[in-house]
């Protein structure tokens, strides 16, 4: 009896992780594969005002199960949040690196109203998560360059600090500028290496993209 039960909870696990595996790979599926170097900026934002192309949603369960990292702290509320697929690589052949973009259309401020943010996520290849960050943001506000290279991944991230003229294209915006680099350990964990000083910078509209760009 004792062997039987056994057997039974030996073969529920496997299959409990066979469903599992099979569930993660219909997920990962869905991103698309990058070649490094590799330059994401906010027009890969799920911001709508600014996105290339429609972008696929993550549906609820995936949500909760691969990227969510605790359950009980999740913004998984649809009728707050939205979360789709970006972009993915991998690295030292047992990392599955992934840009998962969320956003939320509500807010008090130009920071946070209609924000969209670009998520890193490592999963092991069995598709647990190893760490997970939000490192760039992106809307009317802010605007995030992300650039990806095989030993680090560099952000860009501008905040506008001149609101009066905001909604006048021709005008100058003062703005910030902070960049942070990350990289990926051994270990698969999220480490971040280098913060530059915050600098002050300008920004104006560039009619050819239809986005505002750093004044050079």
């Amino acid at each position: 009896m004792k062997k039987v039960l056994v057997y039974f909870i030996i073969g529920f696990s496997l299959l409990s992780c066979k469903g599992q595996n099979e569930e993660f790979n219909d997920y990962i599926s869905n991103f698309q594969e990058i070649k490094l170097p590799f330059l994401i900026d906010r027009r890969d934002s799920i911001n709508r005002f600014y996105v290339r192309e429609v972008l696929q949603s993550i549906p609820l369960n995936y949500i909760k199960q691969f990227v969510c990292e605790d359950s009980m702290h999740c913004d998984y509320d649809p009728s707050k949040y939205m979360y789709d697929y970006r972009y993915k690589f991998k690295m030292y052949s047992n990392f599955i690196v992934t840009f998962v973009s969320k956003g939320k259309d509500k807010g008090k401020t130009c920071y946070d109203f209609d924000l969209g943010e670009t998520l890193l996520i490592v999963y092991s290849k069995d598709g647990k998560i190893i760490d997970e960050k939000s490192i760039a943001k992106d809307n009317d506000c802010w605007l995030s360059s992300i650039w990806v290279t095989d030993d680090s991944i560099k952000i860009q991230q501008i905040k506008v600090i001149e609101l009066s003229d905001f909604n006048d294209i021709n005008k100058e915006l003062d703005c910030e500028i902070e960049t942070k680099i990350y990289q990926i350990g051994d270990n698969g964990y999220i480490n971040l290496i280098k913060t530059e000083p915050i600098k002050r910078g300008v920004l104006i509209f560039d009619k050819n993209i239809d986005d505002f760009i750093l004044k050079q």
